[in-house]
């Protein structure tokens, strides 16, 4: 009876050791010959500088971008400048992490780590490339894990695509954000302290102008009716500050999103160093987009060719309060007549 099952255990043996042989020559991609303790993608810290794309795919939106020298273009919005901070932080993440515990292998579970194939979930597809298109590494991405006790060990769970094996890795890596959040945001930022004078022009004709001798003076709205009673010095300046951290939502080519001259709303701001930065605004799918343009003299000279270098090929969407801003009428400034 011991030696029958013997034979039994040893055959068994036999037969798993076969099995194994099968799978490791076959190269089975479902299975992970990775390690507790390793690297997610061993050979990606001594590339990084070979990196020439990184892809981001997440709820049916894919980001592609290009590295140009020490900077990076979003291919799908005509190459505009990317938020290169977020965009190096992925790379150095992903180059970071270390596998901790491999998870389940089960397509069915894959929802709970958000680890299932994109576009059917919550996961992220992240994609690093070379110049000639090869992969240097790719993962799935899903649910990060904080470390609630401060000791910097915050994970994420993640598969290799065409691999069942998830795990938990060590890291920080993050590709979650709305699009815009990928793009360099800031337009402009010029201060409410610089602004001298004002003119927003509404495509009827209606023109609101707001001007002050010095920056220590207060805004006044010309040619206002002598009886005029205004709200407040808050509400007569607030246009000023409508080039303050004016930040995008959104971004397309000048070719592709044009901006007439006509029958739109204008809007003039003059620096007391002599720059002019002209906008036109108008309404297009339920956003606000701009266009923008620069002049300068003397000292203003070299600030306004830096500005009109960066927005001369593009049209902006902006944020509603930054476009409610520039549709400030001379009523708006003013109190109601009483009884009205």
């Amino acid at each position: 009876m011991q030696s029958r099952s013997l034979i039994l255990l040893a055959s068994a043996t036999v037969v798993l050791v076969a099995i194994a042989i099968v799978v490791l020559a076959s190269g089975d991609r479902g299975i992970s010959r990775a390690a507790p303790g390793q690297p997610a993608f061993p050979a990606l810290a001594a590339k990084l500088g070979d990196i020439a794309s990184v892809t981001v795919s997440r709820e049916g939106t894919t980001m592609t971008f290009i590295r140009d020298g020490d900077s990076w273009l979003v291919a799908e919005k005509g190459n505009y400048p990317a938020n290169a901070a977020k965009v190096s932080q992925i790379v150095r993440a992903m180059a970071d992490l270390t596998l901790v515990e491999p998870k389940t292998q089960n397509p069915d579970l894959y929802p709970r780590l958000e680890v299932e194939d994109p576009g059917n979930g919550k996961s992220a597809l992240v994609a690093v490339k070379d110049k000639s298109g090869g992969e240097l590494a790719e993962a799935i991405v899903g649910k990060r894990r904080y470390d609630r006790l401060g000791a910097g060990n915050d994970g994420v769970y993640l598969r290799k695509p065409r691999e069942a094996q998830s795990w938990l890795a060590r890291g920080t890596l993050d590709p979650s954000g709305d699009p815009a959040s990928w793009l360099d945001r800031q337009i402009i930022d010029i201060s409410e302290k610089k602004i001298a004078k004002v003119t927003l022009t509404q495509p009827d004709g209606t023109k609101l102008i707001i001007s002050r001798p010095a920056p220590e003076a207060k805004f006044a709205a010309e040619d206002a009716p002598a009886d005029a009673k205004f709200k407040s010095e808050a509400t007569t300046s607030g246009p000023s500050t409508a080039l303050e951290t004016f930040d995008l939502d959104d971004v397309k080519s000048a070719a592709e999103l044009p901006v007439p001259d006509k029958d739109v709303v204008s809007a003039s701001f003059t620096t007391f160093d002599g720059l002019t930065v002209d906008l036109r605004l108008m309404e297009r799918d339920k956003a606000d987009w701009v266009a923008i343009s620069a002049t300068g003299s003397g000292l203003a000279e070299a600030e306004a060719k830096k500005i009109e270098g960066k927005v001369s090929h593009w049209t902006y969407a902006i944020p509603a309060y930054k476009a409610n801003l520039l549709k400030t009428k001379l009523a708006d400034l003013v109190e109601p007549p009483k009884g009205s």
